[in-house]
């Protein structure tokens, strides 16, 4: 028998046709009774208007994991039970989708910023002092930063090939 699929996490209607028949019906209890490998679950049955068995098997998420289960039908007529119906019944969890929003901080962009300078080199005199020997400079330059430019380098040659000769 194709095992019925019941949901794991919704409620399930199982609808049943039970004929009872006797020289003198009695007191009568239906159940489905569902087998569980560490424990059975029983679901009593009411019949409605039309003569059916109706069993109401609850979300049962967090009581059973997926799978295929061993059930039968028990109907107890008086002191007697009677098992007319044995099935297999496959439980699984409904579909869903769920969605988060996923909020990131923005990524700090990296600033440039560019000022423009303007240098104005003035031309340095050098003379040597022959009696001390020593370089003078008839300007003197106040300078921010420690950059030797090439007309520093190129005054300095000069002067010291004049002081060679």
């Amino acid at each position: 028998m194709k095992p019925i699929d019941l949901m794991l996490d919704e409620e399930n209607e199982l609808r049943f046709k039970v004929n009872i028949e006797g020289s003198r019906p009695g007191k009568t209890i239906s159940r489905l009774v569902l087998e569980a490998p560490e424990m059975s679950l029983i679901f009593e049955g009411e019949q409605d208007s039309e003569g059916e068995l109706v069993v109401i098997v609850p979300e049962l998420g967090n009581v059973l994991k997926e799978g295929t289960y061993d059930s039968h039908l028990e109907v107890l007529v008086d002191d007697r039970i009677f098992v007319p119906l044995e099935l297999k019944t496959k439980f699984e969890k409904s579909v869903s989708v769920t969605a988060e929003a996923i909020v990131r901080t923005p990524r700090r962009k990296p600033k440039v910023n560019a000022s423009a300078v303007l240098v104005e080199s003035q031309p340095t005199v050098s003379v040597i002092n022959s009696k001390t020997s020593k370089i003078s400079e008839s300007k003197e330059r106040k300078r921010k930063d420690n950059v030797i430019t090439d007309k520093d380098i190129q005054n300095l040659f000069n002067v010291l090939k004049r002081k060679k000769k």
